[in-house]
């Protein structure tokens, strides 16, 4: 076998993986014109053939990587559609069609994915919350199609294409004329959905029952602005929001609660508790994506061997740009979620190697250094985006995590008719503490920090994240 391809196939499929990921990140970010693409792969074909028989292995491989990285570029290409509505925007219009996604309701309004009879692409509806629409409605709607714009150098355009969305409509006519008529697998989820939101608004109150809803399936979107604003400074809105680093941190101190009653019962509960979310969020696209992350972080858990999951995680994250590019650059969740769960991978048996002596603490210590490692991976993104750093982060997160699990499980156990106080009165108490201490901790002056994040910083932080990894990691080597 030639030298080169002595390398492990893992490695190499790891690299496919980077390289189409690249190209889709590349035509992200400048565009690209498909004939220039079209016009390399045409001279990759024979480079690659003449370098693979002239025996340059290495230099095959690479003309094999930038192949791919093409790949990717016209995948993301393949995605990009000029709008459907553009002769229409500004106009009155009545158009027919489904409800496609579940209602995003607020305080004070409610949000509709519309998507109309002859056309491909979605329109989003503000509505007022006078009337209840469901997932599935066949409607009739009456209003003027507007153009998404972008705000406060966000670029909401991009950000709503994601979800096939490319126009707007503000407070139309809506008008139900047929109910159900849906997939029936989601329809079935939302309805559990649903129900299980009735009853934990029947046993708690506000802003438990919310905080509640928002930690089980990401429904905070009628918590308490200053609740909200506490999280946020506190660095634990990821506890409130369902993505894949929520689910993440949640499955860490899970699986770190877990090892008391062993390896193979951590996997199952915690696997439960994954499809308890995906069934009571109602199965939509970014919670699917949220589980696979929490999944392969169990497996990883499981076997013992952080590193080994390193292809699967390459696998899942292409695997999921494939049918969806557009996450790559404009879904922060999938980002979040993707680094925090590589972090953890990562950082988390080097911290371990590092602390082997030091008391587990029935499991506190995987729990501290597990929220640490997802913190400190993610961090360079969230100082790009949000430009905050929350001082006091990892201490509540450290207060607060060991506890979510309990409080997750007694929101489900809420779920059951005849047990439903009891568990709903310890839940109270469990979520009134979660309340107390991040409002504590946000009262600080010093609770967090605004700090301006360039492009370029993103860049820099990174790579000091990368190198902190390396040192510890090439410092565990020594210390053996």
């Amino acid at each position: 076998m030639p030298k080169v391809w002595s390398m492990s196939k893992s490695k190499i499929f790891v690299y496919i993986c980077i390289s189409f990921t690249t190209g889709i990140l590349l035509a992200s970010v400048y565009g690209i014109n498909p004939q220039i693409v079209y016009l390399v792969m045409g001279f990759i074909a024979p480079a690659f053939a003449f370098a693979f028989y002239s025996k340059y292995f290495k230099t095959a491989l690479l003309v094999a990587l930038i192949f791919f990285v093409c790949l990717g570029a016209l995948r993301f290409e393949s995605t990009v559609k000029p709008s459907e509505y553009k002769s229409l925007l500004e106009t009155k219009q009545q158009l027919e069609g489904y409800i496609v996604e579940d209602i995003d309701i607020r305080t004070d309004k409610q949000f509709i994915t519309f998507q109309p009879n002859g056309y491909r692409q979605r329109i989003l509806i503000t509505a007022t919350k006078a009337n209840e629409y469901f997932y599935g409605d066949w409607v009739a709607v009456k209003g003027k199609i507007k153009e998404p714009k972008e705000f406060d150098d966000f670029d909401y355009p991009g950000y709503l294409k994601r979800f096939n969305v490319y126009a707007l409509m503000s407070y139309p006519q809506v008008l139900v004329l047929k109910n159900s008529r849906a997939n029936p697998v989601k329809e079935f989820l939302l309805k559990i959905k649903y129900a299980f939101v009735r009853h934990v608004n029947k046993y708690l109150k506000e802003p438990k029952s919310s905080l509640l809803l928002g930690i089980l399936i990401g429904a905070r979107k009628t918590l308490p602005q200053s609740v909200v604003d506490n999280f946020n400074a506190t660095g634990t809105s990821h506890i409130v929001a369902i993505s894949g680093f929520n689910i993440t941190i949640i499955i860490a101190a899970l699986a770190a609660l877990a090892r008391l009653f062993g390896r193979r019962t951590s996997f199952w509960i915690s696997l439960a508790i994954i499809a308890a979310f995906v069934i009571l969020s109602g199965g939509s696209a970014s919670v699917i994506r949220a589980a696979l992350m929490g999944v392969l972080l169990l497996t990883s858990f499981n076997i013992g061997r952080m590193y080994s999951i390193t292809p699967a995680l390459a696998m899942a994250g292409a695997g999921m740009l494939l049918i969806n590019p557009k996450i790559l650059y404009w879904d922060i969740g999938f980002q979040l979620s993707f680094v925090a769960t590589a972090g953890i991978v990562y950082l988390l048996p080097e911290l371990e190697k590092l602390t082997e002596d030091w008391p587990t603490l029935l499991g506190a210590k995987s729990i501290v250094f597990a929220t640490f490692a997802a913190t400190i991976s993610t961090l360079p993104l969230i100082l790009f985006y949000f430009g905050r750093l929350s001082v006091v982060a990892l201490i509540v997160n450290v207060l607060i995590l060991p506890l979510v699990p309990w409080a997750m499980l007694l929101g489900f156990l809420i779920a059951l008719p005849l047990v439903s106080p009891g568990f709903a009165l310890v839940a109270d108490w469990l979520l009134e503490y979660i309340l107390k201490v991040t409002e504590y901790f946000a009262s600080l002056p010093f609770a967090s920090v605004e700090i301006k994040f360039s492009a370029i910083g993103l860049i820099i932080f990174s790579i000091g994240v990368l190198a902190f990894y390396l040192l510890l990691k090439k410092w565990n080597k020594i210390k053996r």
